[in-house]
């Protein structure tokens, strides 16, 4: 009836005359922890345990005192309890699965959920959670099962809606999650969460002036909200504002997805760096670290000394091209050597934040010639490898790029598609494909006759692979860190982009701000590539029948052809 007061006088009546009283100690405890008095629950839950060893409602009472305490093993363990007697309990099976969630034991958490709804199908915060429990172990369909289940059941709740859009958001289904999404909003559901993740997927659509406003909102809702300032930072630079896009752009840096790492030095701010030492530190994929590295010889020829920590990858690469740094191998720990700290070096900074300083408008964005050097006797070893291929163009080519998490089922293009590309002209191609690039170079060669020249020791090794690519006439690509390598050499590239590709490539036109020498294939409309791979095609036969032209008037009178 609503009446606690008068409950609890009527349990405090009942144990002035039986303090043995189970029951009345258990309401008694229920009551306390819901006024927020968890010492006196605790008091008379533990109590009513003891009285009453098989009452569901103690041990549960109980395990949510721990879990409101934050004690979520001794919260779990009450919960186990009531299972023991109870197997087929919704509500210790719900609480048991929010604890385990909470200890990051999803898989486990995600079957207790499952197991609630089932027992209690109105039970929909069972179904959502089971659901989230499912989309974080990637096990998307899965997911979607049970909120289809759900919905069958709650059609009108807003929730199940929108857990069902990051669903489909994870499986990067951008047109089945904006549905969802805005049927969870036309029902009430309107959080900044949920407007940050309208955001992303009207981004993956390249509906961009829309993507921004639900930014915007998001931020509104929730002013710190770094997901969503970053989604943001994300979209501006995707469309060259670089003066807001930099900026923001710095909330990179608390993601809780990457390891913070402690600063050491003054954080440089853009300030003049005459008689100064400068420690830039690595940070990001190997893509990003070349692709930022276009602003060292800035900082070098500013600086009275710059030091660059990279990749162990990229340290013999970037030595041989950064003369003027002084140049090392970042640690696992990201620790800064005795020898370097002995520098006495004034001030640091994160390489993906030097853009904020030096690249603030696309006019400063350097016309240059390739600023990363390979090793010219391997790129001589190279070419002669590859001219025992036979005539013709030699063209570099990778397919699958990033992870599931970074976009891949977006960005990537199944060899089996390229066959158009691979039959446009004299060319002799080869994998610059990192991973497991074998079995599809064997199935194509098996069902097609198609053949990609595979080495191996030419992707483990970068500064091999920087020779190799340096010896290549051209590179053909999806988005992939080769085509920062190779534009980054200042060799041709020719990259596959998505209809809204990662923020480097920008939104529009054939050309890319940080490589000249990188030319851009773009959908020209969301996941079509058959256009796309005809485009690439048709350039390749036309590029291949300039360079035959050019061959011919290479002949001079004596019949030998002059050194190229």
């Amino acid at each position: 009836m609503g009446d606690v007061a008068g409950a609890r006088a009527v349990c405090e009546g009942i144990l002035s005359q039986d303090k043995a009283c189970a029951g009345a100690h258990c309401l008694l405890g229920v009551l306390s922890g819901q006024e927020g008095n968890l010492d006196r629950a605790m008091t008379h839950l533990t109590e009513a345990a003891r009285l009453a060893p098989d009452s569901e409602e103690a041990h549960l009472g109980l395990g949510n005192v721990y879990r409101l305490r934050d004690a979520p093993e001794a919260a779990a363990a009450s919960y186990r309890r009531v299972l023991a007697i109870n197997a087929d309990s919704a509500a210790a099976h719900y609480s048991l699965g929010l604890v385990l969630r909470h200890l990051g034991q999803f898989e486990a958490a995600a079957e207790h959920l499952q197991r609630a709804f089932s027992l209690s199908p109105d039970l929909v915060e069972a179904a959502r959670d089971c659901a989230l429990c499912r989309i974080h172990l990637g096990a998307h369909e899965a997911a979607i099962a049970v909120l289809d289940e759900a919905l069958n059941r709650h059609p009108e709740d807003a929730q199940l809606h929108a857990a069902l859009g990051l669903a489909h958001q994870k499986m990067h289904r951008p047109q089945a999650a904006l549905e969802c999404y805005e049927k969870a909003r036309s029902l009430g559901h309107a959080t900044a969460e949920s407007f940050n993740q309208l955001g992303y997927v009207l981004q993956e659509l390249g509906r961009l002036p829309e993507a921004l406003a639900s930014y915007e909102q998001a931020i509104a809702l929730q002013p710190d909200f770094p997901l969503a300032r970053f989604y943001r930072a994300l979209a501006r630079l995707l469309t060259g504002d670089y003066a807001r896009g930099w900026p923001e752009y710095e909330t990179r840096l608390i993601s809780e997805d990457r390891p913070q790492r402690p600063g050491t030095y003054a954080r440089w701010q853009g300030e003049p760096l005459a008689g100064r030492t400068i420690l830039v530190w690595s940070e990001q994929g190997l893509g990003d670290e070349m692709m930022f590295a276009s602003c060292i010889p800035d900082v070098v020829s500013a600086a009275r000394r710059c030091i660059v920590e990279c990749s162990a990858r990229l340290e013999g690469l970037f030595r041989r091209s950064f003369p003027g740094a002084r140049i090392y191998a970042a640690a696992p720990d990201f620790s800064i050597p005795e020898a370097i700290k002995a520098e006495a070096i004034d001030c640091e900074i994160p390489i993906g934040s030097l853009p904020l300083y030096l690249r603030r408008s696309a006019q400063e964005f350097p016309q240059h010639q390739g600023y990363l050097k390979a090793d010219p006797e391997r790129i001589a070893s190279w070419r002669r490898r590859l001219s025992s291929l036979g005539d013709g163009l030699k063209v570099g080519v990778s397919w699958q790029g990033g992870t599931h998490l970074t976009r891949s089922p977006l960005r990537s293009i199944p060899l089996s598609r390229w066959l158009p590309i691979f039959a446009a002209g004299d060319a002799r191609f080869i994998s610059l494909q990192y991973g497991e690039a074998t079995e599809p170079i064997e199935d194509l060669a098996s069902r097609c006759g198609t053949r990609v020249a595979h080495w191996p020791e030419a992707i483990e090794d970068y500064d091999e692979t920087a020779a190799l690519v340096s010896a290549l006439d051209l590179v053909i690509s999806v988005q992939t860190a080769v085509v920062h390598l190779t534009g980054a050499l200042g060799r041709p590239a020719w990259v596959m982009v998505p209809y809204c590709p990662e923020w480097r490539y920008g939104f529009a036109g054939n050309s890319m701000r940080w490589y000249p020498s990188v030319r851009v294939f773009r959908q020209a409309s969301f996941g079509e590539w058959e256009p796309v791979i005809a485009a690439v095609a048709r350039e390749l036969r036309t590029w291949g029948e300039r360079a035959e032209q050019r061959d011919s008037h290479r002949f001079i009178g004596t019949g030998q052809r002059e050194s190229s």
